[in-house]
């Protein structure tokens, strides 16, 4: 039900849309008249709260253009895909590859960011990887069509994107950018690490030092970011991520039902959940499911997997960073176990 409302949602916002994208383009002043009573009070909000010239917002948004792909894309996020077909989409063999070149290239960059926020190389890596594919992925789109297409068309989370904007317009006031031209993926995030506007601007870091913070083209900037941001959302250095959970005799239904709510491994075990690896029994742990081809497989995420989750709230995302990650240090680690045979 709720998928088919959604739809419905997405048609009637596609549709409204139409008219918007057939229309010939209007002189500035009369695009500007036509502008939404929404997007007039929110042009107010910003003039009052943040000083900006409402004359200048108001031609900045009459040149807006609502994106088709946007809706269609956030309507079916490629993260609420099964797992056995999200993860070959960002778990692969050149992603490793990749990485594992990334990390010999940027050695004690990563190294001195391990040390500062105690996240490991291979977990900045593959956020890196899977978020823009080292850069070559961070998004073609105008963010600012796509903040106004989800902030005032999108009918669903409009306070969150409207936030956002307003977070983008501060943002590209402060470092200088033409807010007309910045590009990023089609929800408005920014950068090889995909920073949605007030994330930017809370935790990305001037890593390198030269007095700007560049997610794009600063390198050290990238990095010390992902790091920050992960450690400011409860990383816990040595501690695990995830591990395979055993079932004995127990119905998943009512377990799975708990969420990602956690409870002590002593607490699962009673519940018949138990650890497939030795595991202190006072971790707290979720118990979450993954979908295979041939049926469910059950997980247990311990803090480190919640901060995943806080970069981005899907599980499916946070275990192929994880897993990613795993295959990145594997193969790293493969020239020094042979050198020492």
């Amino acid at each position: 039900m709720t998928r088919i409302f959604t739809i419905a949602r997405l048609a009637l916002a596609v549709a409204f849309l139409a008219p918007i994208a057939l229309t010939s383009p209007l002189p500035a002043q009369a695009q500007s008249d036509r502008l939404s009573p929404e997007v007039r009070k929110f042009i107010g909000h910003m003039a009052r709260t943040h000083g900006f010239d409402a004359r200048a917002l108001r031609t900045l948004f009459a040149g807006a253009q609502p994106n088709r792909d946007v809706l269609r894309a956030i309507a079916a996020p490629v993260t609420s895909r099964p797992w056995y077909q999200f993860k070959p989409l960002c778990v692969d063999d050149m992603q490793v590859t990749e990485g594992v070149q990334f990390w010999h290239d940027n050695a004690a960059l990563l190294e001195r960011a391990r040390h500062d926020f105690g996240v490991p190389e291979d977990i900045v890596i593959a956020v890196i990887a899977i978020e823009s594919r080292f850069g070559r992925y961070a998004g073609g789109y105008r963010v600012i069509d796509s903040l106004y297409t989800l902030a005032f068309v999108w009918p669903n989370r409009t306070a969150y994107f409207r936030g956002e904007l307003e977070q983008f317009l501060v943002l590209t006031r402060e470092q200088g950018w033409d807010a007309g031209s910045v590009q990023g993926s089609f929800a408005g995030a920014l950068g090889w690490p995909q920073f949605m506007p007030s994330s930017y601007r809370r935790f990305a870091l001037d890593y390198s030092g030269d007095g700007r913070v560049d997610l794009w083209n600063d390198v050290a900037d990238i990095v010390g970011s992902v790091a920050n941001y992960l450690q400011q959302f409860g990383w816990r250095d040595g501690q695990p991520i995830a591990t395979r959970a055993q079932l004995d005799g127990v119905d998943p239904k009512a377990l799975l039902q708990i969420g990602l709510k956690q409870q002590l491994l002593s607490e699962w075990q009673q519940r018949g959940v138990t650890s497939a690896e030795d595991m202190g029994q006072a971790l707290p742990a979720s118990l979450f499911a993954l979908e295979l081809a041939d049926g469910p497989e059950y997980w247990l995420g311990f803090d480190n997997f919640h901060a995943l989750l806080r970069y981005n709230p899907s599980r499916n995302y946070a275990m192929a960073v994880h897993q990613l990650a795993q295959e990145i240090r594997t193969q790293h680690e493969r020239p020094a176990l042979a050198g020492s045979d």
